[in-house]
């Protein structure tokens, strides 16, 4: 259903912006955001029933991908990510629902799944509902499933961030992501953030991440440093180097790095983005021979936050 919207929407979008067009547009992001909402409130009213002013950030963010490297076929991806705030059991419940890309912190876009049917995706469903503040650390927890059509994995999540310094103009982050299944495998990952304000405009950030997977021989390990330019709002145009490698048995290997240009901007009013993204790859399976590849994202969020963060 969702799927369908949104290539409504795209047609609509392409098309003349006439007043027909746009209130076609509106009409079903109006839907979809009530369906969201309504969603939530009915969860939220099944478990407590007593009147709360209360207000949900209940979001949802749907992203299409198209990319070309060289002279390969054009590739496609789709992620999609919803979240539930259920305020009236517990301020900080929430119900979050996620294709296994966009649950991947690693994911950087450099191989879409060419799947164009969401039912056959996997997903994550998992609850946020543990969380202890202490001064400067800060964890969230809760069970899980993750799960391809009638396969199930339940799995139990702990997030924690410890924040060495947050202000303004600098931040330095340390998190970590740990998940156990219930047949015994276990993944765990580590992350720095490094954040500096360099002028009202212009910040810099450099994360490095270590995933580690006892089902995986080889873990992976991935810098990226970004200088971002916000020129309005929901504007900004970036640059930046990322480089992936593999770890095994303490040895590292290059899989394949990449400089990357990007320009993010609305499409339509303020729910509805596209971004550029045009970068050069050096791939080790290519013999670290150069390719260019150009990716084009178009998104749609629904309801009125911007982020989610978890």
């Amino acid at each position: 259903m969702i799927l369908r919207y949104f290539y409504i929407l795209i047609f609509l979008l392409v098309s003349v912006y006439g007043e027909f067009q746009s209130k076609e547009i509106d009409r079903y992001h109006q839907q979809i955001s009530h369906w969201l909402i309504n969603s939530s409130n009915a969860i939220d009213d099944y478990f407590i029933d007593y009147n709360s002013t209360k207000t949900s950030n209940t979001f949802a963010e749907l992203k299409t991908s198209f990319a070309v490297e060289n002279t390969q076929d054009i590739d496609y991806g789709i992620r999609l990510k919803l979240r539930l705030d259920l305020p009236k059991i517990e301020k900080e419940f929430r119900l979050i629902f996620e294709d296994a890309d966009s649950d991947d912190q690693l994911y950087d876009g450099t191989v879409l799944n060419n799947d164009y049917h969401l039912e056959d995706r996997e997903y994550y469903l998992r609850v946020d509902y543990l969380k202890f503040i202490k001064k400067k650390l800060h964890l969230r927890g809760g069970p899980g499933i993750r799960f391809r059509k009638s396969t199930l994995h339940p799995y139990i999540n702990i997030k924690s961030k410890y924040y060495q310094y947050d202000t303004k103009e600098s931040k330095m982050i340390i998190s970590d992501r740990f998940r156990v299944y219930i047949d015994g495998d276990y993944e765990n990952i580590l992350s720095t953030y490094r954040f500096l304000q360099l002028d009202e405009s212009i910040y810099f950030t450099f994360t490095n991440t270590l995933r580690y997977r006892s089902w995986n021989e080889v873990q992976k390990i991935a810098t990226h440093l970004t200088f971002t330019k916000s020129i309005a709002e929901e504007k900004e145009s970036s640059v930046g180097l990322s480089f992936i490698n593999d770890l095994n048995n303490l040895s590292i290997y290059s899989r394949y790095y990449q400089f990357h240009v990007s320009y993010r901007d609305r499409l339509y009013k303020d729910w509805m983005y596209y971004e550029i993204r045009p970068s050069i790859l050096r791939r080790g399976e290519n013999g670290f021979d150069p390719t260019f590849r150009l990716m084009l994202n178009v998104g749609m969020k629904f309801h009125v936050m911007d982020v989610i963060e978890d």
